[in-house]
């Protein structure tokens, strides 16, 4: 380069330098400009390239650099006369805009990548009710693509005629009113069926402050419905077993206490029934009270008056049966009934008593004995008293069987005779 006039953009020269490359342009672009200028040369042509320079105050700017070739007599290349323009401003500018643009892509690309994800549907419309934008969720939920959607209004996807109607109706008081609105509502899914939905319409606000579309969201609250109805029937259901438990313990309390309310021996009858009841209602509570087994209800009934008794004194036999709640705790205070009786004044009364208890199942009934053996003679009570009561009359009414005490010689016979439609 023989003269250069930099006009305050990069340092002016009006001697010869072979260096000019390593002195105005920075080493990154060196390679680029040398390769430029090569391959002018090569096809004599005008030398054009945009590409960074050292400006005078020593930072960095960006010029359009041209030069065209002179020839000599002979055709070949003697110089070149060329023109620098300071694009410094426009270039910025450029890099700016195309890291702005990179954001909102990158933006764009994650906002998408979350809507296409969520399960829930997420969509726009325009303020004459057409689709403007429906994410996968909303699409699998019509059983429709992209194309033969958007643009569509309700009532062309599928929507039936009072449903579109309601929406748009929600469209136009959201642009009315410039506030969102939210309700539920049942749809069918292509693939899941009837399905209940919670959704919101948000209006989005162009810089007038005016209503230019409405988004929405909705999501799939079937499962939290179906949740709410059956905490609702478990409430309910426990109420009722709460009242039924509590008739039974006013039952059992006036039963007990009848003419006899301080003696010590009623209140110690009074707290065994209790305990009991509350055993039964253990193995039913581990059941979700959905039913017990038989063979638990009896365990459980009967482990209070083990006392370390051997399999001789006690011996329990029978199939598996799973009672409904109600004949789960009929059959636990029948049991605490004629075992406290057996310990007063039965088989288990003396060292040499035992008692049988077994089931069978015959004819679609179900026949349930409870036998003693070897305890004191026993005869018919003259007065019946609680247990009895228990046992012959509000056992047999919750079965809806039939209940026999046969007193033997050698011990009490109880004998329950239920249908298995009884079973939960």
């Amino acid at each position: 380069m023989r003269e250069l006039d930099g006009r305050g953009f990069v340092a002016d020269t009006d001697a010869s330098r072979r260096s000019w490359i390593e002195d105005y342009i920075i080493p990154e672009d060196q390679p680029q400009v040398r390769a430029a200028i090569g391959e002018a040369i090569r096809s004599k042509r005008m030398f054009e390239l945009e590409h960074r320079v050292w400006r005078v105050d020593g930072s960095i700017g960006w010029t359009l650099s041209r030069a065209v070739p002179l020839f000599d007599e002979a055709g070949e290349i003697a110089e070149w006369f060329g023109a620098a323009s300071d694009v410094t401003d426009r270039r910025e500018t450029q890099d700016a805009l195309a890291r702005v643009t990179s954001e909102l892509d990158r933006q764009k690309r994650s906002y998408e990548a979350l809507i296409s994800a969520t399960p829930d549907l997420v969509y726009a419309f325009d303020t004459d009710y057409h689709f403007t934008f429906a994410n996968r969720a909303l699409l699998t939920m019509w059983g429709r693509t992209l194309e033969e959607s958007i643009g569509k209004r309700l009532i062309e996807v599928g929507y039936e005629q009072w449903h579109a109607e309601m929406h748009e109706r929600e469209i136009d008081r959201v642009i009315a009113t410039k506030e969102g609105i939210r309700g539920e509502v049942g749809f069918p899914h292509a693939t899941l069926g009837w399905r209940t939905y919670d959704y919101i319409f948000m209006p989005i606000l162009n810089e007038a402050g005016e209503v230019e579309s409405i988004a929405g969201t909705t999501r799939d609250i079937t499962d939290i419905k179906r949740a709410e109805e059956h905490l609702k029937l478990l409430v309910n259901e426990l109420n009722h077993r709460v009242k039924n438990t509590l008739a039974t313990i006013q039952s059992i309390a006036s039963q007990t206490f009848r003419g006899d309310a301080a003696s010590p021996n009623a209140r110690a009858a009074f707290e065994g029934r209790l305990i009991a009841l509350s055993d039964v209602h253990t193995v039913l509570t581990r059941a979700n009270w959905e039913g017990a087994n038989l063979r638990e209800i009896v365990t459980q009934a009967l482990a209070p008056f083990d006392d370390g008794m051997t399999q001789e004194r006690l011996t329990i036999a029978g199939p598996d049966k799973t009672l409904r709640p109600q004949l789960s705790l009929a059959i636990a205070m029948a049991l605490h009934e004629l075992a406290s009786n057996a310990v007063k004044y039965g088989a288990w009364s003396n060292a040499s008593g035992s008692v049988e208890v077994v089931w069978a199942s015959r004819a679609g009934r179900l026949h349930l004995e409870w036998t003693e053996k070897d305890g004191p003679s026993v005869s018919t009570p003259i007065h019946r008293g609680f247990g009895t009561r228990l046992l012959q009359h509000a056992l047999a009414r919750e079965l809806d069987g039939e209940v026999k005490l046969d007193y033997r010689e050698r011990g009490l016979v109880c004998s329950v005779d239920m249908s298995i439609e009884e079973l939960g």
